[in-house]
């Protein structure tokens, strides 16, 4: 099948085909093709009647569950695109994101709502997905619903912008196709089950989600809003995955703690960050059976760009390539002329093809500037993407990236505008200017460092600007270190000199930061600074003011349960974020009281309690 098809097209041609075939499986429930198709067509009949029509957009406030791949299916037979808003997000941002994007109706989780507590992003209708889910009411309406064609709009990912707002990313339903159907940097079928572990908002559940459910294929979906490692060894487990996307970090966390729950995998994409060689080289020699893919690619161009199937004698040292362009995608290495760079030389990517997005909604200039006319395929219309990559061809074909032409940076595989943070500190009231960098420690962590400078006469504090910040930022991109300076240092022309910035960033915490009291807390601190890459913590700092990701606290929490404590939860985690109060809730008698249980016990005995809690009911339109 080409791209001159939608995605619910080829849906439908999918789910008459394999009409009984597994296609959803979630916590013990089950949804066939066919039953996934009447879903998703009640549901598109239910937003037609409320006046959802073609070209629209549809919020979609909700975590991974049937009903929200239903909903997202209803949408997209509706003439819609869907547009995925994270939970972790501050109100400001979401509401910017929503005034920006002007949904004409939000699709909502009311129990996900009901726990925001900084009051409301969206004034308009919203629709509970699990009611509209459930309901089993027939819904009148159109006899046919409307056709979008391929370069209909399919959803729209917002992303991190260097002007200091971030910018919606507009992706057609061909670029999905282009995607997931007749391309070779994977293998797609109905013997394959895919694992949805991404967040809806980033782009890698593109591919999770549209490569199973376009080729016949079950998509297995981790429920969990906050997975553990053991989480995922137990959904790799219990579901039979045989397709896994991983974050580079999320993959390198997943070889170090539980390398022997991949085994029972087919092929294994890892990405969105450069991959360490080593981690590469021990999960081949510990995955004879899997495929281990490399994947590139930015939001604009449709998940991937570029794969490398890494062979079985990868050394395990030496950068990992990103391979060569997937099907029906032309990338092009030019220097700043736009002339093609010989191989071996060093020059900025630019993608074309079916991948490339219609632009960035409501930022004409932008989109001027980052999507621009092929001058190599004479084909009217066609585009080319300007990644900000730079890369090099290397001898034997395959495409190895080389860093940044701007800075953007990744961190997690999260996507970070550094100027966007300047701009936020500087438009915050309290600070006279900033500059932001990024700071590659000798333990291999990564994070961002703040610097400011104060007006005359005023003052301000480090925790006023993380206050700031939290409302107006993801959590990812609030910098752990923020400095007070007199003064910036500047270059000859007078800008500031980020190179020259203090190379020793130390604490500006006006409190000095509590010791250990007992053992406990002493064992938690070593843990503490084992996965932030940092010495200077206290017993009460808060775990993410300290820098800390989501996927550092996985490292923390499967460290605790295979030495301390055996049933903590990542969601405990969460409700107590310094050493503290976790000592606290931990104690007494959790000091060694874990059993030693291998990978393969630890998910053997999850995926027993997953199979206790599944119920034989299967939700079946009428």
């Amino acid at each position: 099948m080409s791209q001159s098809v939608s995605i619910s097209a080829a849906f439908e041609h999918a789910s008459r085909r394999f009409a009984d075939r597994v296609a959803l499986e979630c916590d013990g429930a089950q949804l066939s093709y066919a039953e996934l198709a009447a879903h998703g067509d009640r549901i598109a009949r239910n937003l037609r009647a409320r006046g959802v029509g073609r070209g629209m957009t549809v919020g979609l406030y909700a975590q991974r569950s049937p009903a929200t791949i239903a909903a997202i299916l209803g949408i997209l037979k509706a003439g819609a695109a869907y547009l995925p808003l994270d939970a972790g997000y501050p109100n400001n941002l979401l509401r910017f994101i929503v005034e920006d994007s002007a949904p004409c109706l939000m699709l909502v989780q009311d129990s996900l709502l009901a726990q925001r507590s900084d009051g409301v992003f969206w004034g308009g209708e919203a629709v509970d997905i699990e009611t509209l889910f459930r309901s089993l009411d027939p819904v009148g309406g159109d006899s046919e619903l409307p056709a979008a064609g391929p370069e209909d709009v399919a959803y729209i990912m917002y992303t991190s912008g260097s002007t200091g707002r971030p910018k919606g990313v507009v992706i057609p339903h061909r670029a999905v196709l282009r995607l997931v159907i007749d391309n070779d940097f994977a293998d797609f079928g109905p013997d394959q089950v895919n694992l949805q572990l991404a967040p809806l908002s980033f782009d890698a559940s593109t591919f999770e989600i549209w490569a199973a459910l376009l080729n016949g294929g079950k998509l297995a979906i981790l429920s969990a809003a906050h997975p553990s490692l053991d989480d995922i060894a137990a959904a790799i487990a219990g579901y039979g995955v045989t397709t896994l996307w991983l974050t580079a970090g999320l993959f390198h966390l997943m070889v170090e703690q539980r390398l022997e729950a991949l085994q029972p995998l087919r092929q294994l994409l890892a990405g969105g960050d450069v991959l360490s060689p080593a981690h590469v080289a021990k999960a081949l020699r510990a995955l004879p059976q899997c495929r281990l893919i490399n994947g590139y690619g930015p939001t604009e161009n449709t998940t991937f760009t570029c794969c490398y199937t890494i062979p079985r004698d990868a050394a395990d040292t030496g950068p990992i390539p990103i391979g060569r362009p997937i099907a029906h995608t032309r990338v092009y290495i030019l220097d700043e002329l736009m002339r093609p760079v010989p191989d071996g030389e060093h020059g900025e990517l630019y993608a074309g093809g079916a991948g490339v997005a219609l632009g960035y909604l409501n930022r004409p200039e932008l989109t001027h500037e980052r999507f621009i006319s092929d001058p190599f395929v004479p084909a009217p219309g066609a585009l080319l993407y300007r990644s900000g990559d730079r890369v090099r061809r290397r001898a034997d074909g395959n495409i190895e990236f080389m860093g940044r032409v701007d800075r953007q940076v990744k961190i997690n595989g999260k996507r970070i505008e550094l100027d966007e943070i300047e701009s936020r500190l500087r438009s915050s009231g309290l600070v006279q200017d900033a500059a932001v960098t990024c700071v590659d420690t000798a333990a291999g962590q990564r994070y961002i460092a703040a610097f400011v400078t104060i007006p005359d006469g005023k003052t301000a504090s480090v925790a006023a600007l993380r206050a700031y910040l939290r409302q107006e930022l993801p959590d990812y991109m609030i910098p752990p270190t923020i400095m007070l300076l007199e003064a910036f240092p500047l270059s000859p022309t007078g800008k500031v000199d980020r190179a020259h910035l203090p190379a020793q960033l130390v604490a500006t915490d006006p409190q000095p930061r509590r010791a250990a009291q007992n053992e406990l807390e002493s064992k938690l601190l070593q843990i503490w600074i084992q996965a932030l890459g940092r010495s200077n913590i206290g017993v009460d700092d808060n775990f993410f003011d300290l820098g800390g990701t989501s996927l550092q606290l996985m490292q923390v929490h499967a460290i605790i349960r295979s030495t301390l404590a055996s049933q903590l939860t990542v969601v405990e985690m969460f409700q107590f974020p310094n050493i503290s109060a976790l000592a606290k809730h931990l104690a007494p008698g959790s000091v060694g009281a874990a059993p030693s249980l291998s990978a393969q016990e630890r998910a053997r005995k999850q995926h027993a309690a997953l199979g206790n809690r599944r119920s034989a009911l299967k939700v079946r339109p009428q």
